[in-house]
């Protein structure tokens, strides 16, 4: 049995700290081969320690990592990927205990080449990743969806049937393609539970 480190970089003093999807896939991907994981606790004498960083203002943080960390996150690496085994698994929402929804992709990439962004980068153009089923943890009402343009993917109805089946409360969270809109789609957002609808581009 491993002793696991897990560093979120971009968990500090004046932020709140959003899950970071990575750790908590690792976390589950450890810990069904009955590893010990520990987040953000440098107490500990690590057999294995793996950082993730989302926003490049944090980079710098991973000076203090031990010299055999694996880092990755698009803070600090656009081509970092994790291995499928550990990107399909059921994330541990319990590594963020005060977390009381679901989040995962649906889809990745982007139809769009925004100037400003690095999707087109880091995910390439867009296509199907899972249903929410992957991700979505039963014990959840809510469930947030880090797509980045939703409506542009090839399973975009298959998506919003799912959630309005299972009547989910959804937060969009990368906000939805207002190029994008047409009847069809307004219909389906109209149906589905979603507290606000933020609109991008």
């Amino acid at each position: 049995m491993a002793k696991v480190s897990l560093v979120d970089l971009d968990v500090t003093s004046k932020r709140r700290p959003f899950p970071n999807l990575a750790l908590m896939k690792l976390s589950a991907y450890h810990k069904s081969k009955g590893d010990e994981v520990y987040l953000n606790f440098p107490l500990i004498q690590p057999d294995i320690t793996y950082a993730s960083c989302v926003f490049t203002w944090n980079g710098r943080r991973r000076d203090g990592l031990p010299p055999e960390a694996i880092i990755g996150g698009s803070g600090v690496d656009l081509k970092a990927e994790l291995p499928p085994e550990v990107e399909h698994i059921m994330p541990d929402y319990s590594l963020y205990p005060n977390v009381d929804f679901s989040m995962g992709f649906t889809s990745r990439g982007c139809i769009r080449k925004c100037p400003w962004c690095i999707v087109p980068e880091k995910e390439g153009q867009i296509k199907p990743w899972a249903r929410i089923y992957e991700f979505w943890d039963r014990r959840h009402t809510k469930i947030t969806l880090l797509d980045n343009n939703l409506l542009a993917a090839p399973n975009w109805r298959q998506t919003m049937e799912d959630l309005i089946a299972e009547g989910l409360k959804v937060d969009f969270n990368q906000g939805l393609d207002i190029r994008l809109l047409n009847e069809e789609n307004l219909d389906y957002l109209k149906r589905v539970k979603a507290s606000e609808l933020r609109f991008a581009f």
